[in-house]
């Protein structure tokens, strides 16, 4: 937690304390601390949005804990609760696909590798396991044998960066893309054929879909549904 997180935080639990504590010595009437716990949400999630780059999960954190204080205040009624967090996670994942900057996932200064990865083997190979949610990550496998991945983000995102990798010819990739964005590079001279299905979402390909004599393969399938893939 930097320096700023901690004054956010200080003092908003400072006031929270202090408030609270005038109330019980009966100091200041007619105020009510009825879903005090929701501060214990919305504090961390105001202190994370100072500390880290993941701006949008921390945003959403904050709005699911004063949506909770204003449900349990009776301000708004728990139908509409569950209405306004989709309505929430809606908005602030749009802005950041729409406002998201060209290139900065894979070239920020603080981007990170992943080497080991979850296996299962299917069909003889070793098939890696990647799943992220509320989160953003960039999985790298230089000199490592890549032969297929299954792929899951919901309101997140994934990097997927293939370029130094020992790629299997003809590794299948199968993605779930939900409420969020993936981008999937692979090493020059690949041929991609992609059989994604998209629902108010976009899939972008950049490569040769038959490939030339010697060229290896790499297929991707799955879904793709209110985010986008972006495959070079």
């Amino acid at each position: 937690m930097n320096r700023t997180s901690k004054i956010v935080s200080g003092i908003a639990l400072l006031l929270f304390g202090i408030g609270w504590a005038l109330e019980v010595a009966g100091v200041i009437h007619d105020v009510s601390f009825k879903g005090w716990w929701t501060i214990f949400i919305i504090i961390p999630c105001l202190a994370s949005f100072f500390s880290y780059d993941n701006k949008g999960t921390s945003l959403i954190g904050m709005g699911i804990g004063v949506l909770l204080l204003l449900a349990v205040r009776g301000t708004i009624d728990w139908n509409a609760f569950w209405k306004l967090v989709i309505c929430l996670i809606a908005v602030v994942w749009g802005a950041i696909l729409v406002m998201g900057k060209k290139g900065h996932f894979f070239d920020s200064p603080d981007r990170k590798t992943v080497r080991e990865v979850k296996k299962i083997n299917l069909g003889g190979r070793d098939i890696r396991q990647i799943d992220i949610s509320f989160g953003k990550q960039i999985f790298s496998f230089p000199n490592e044998t890549f032969e297929g991945a299954r792929v899951e983000v919901s309101f997140g995102f994934i990097g997927l960066d293939l370029r130094d990798a020992d790629l299997l010819d003809g590794a299948v990739i199968d993605v779930d893309c939900r409420f969020g964005g993936m981008e999937i590079r692979v090493p020059n001279g690949v041929c991609v054929k992609q059989a994604v299905e998209s629902s108010f979402a976009g899939v972008e390909c950049r490569l040769a879909a038959e490939a030339k004599e010697g060229q290896k393969t790499v297929y991707i399938n799955g879904k793709c549904s209110f985010g986008g893939i972006e495959i070079k």
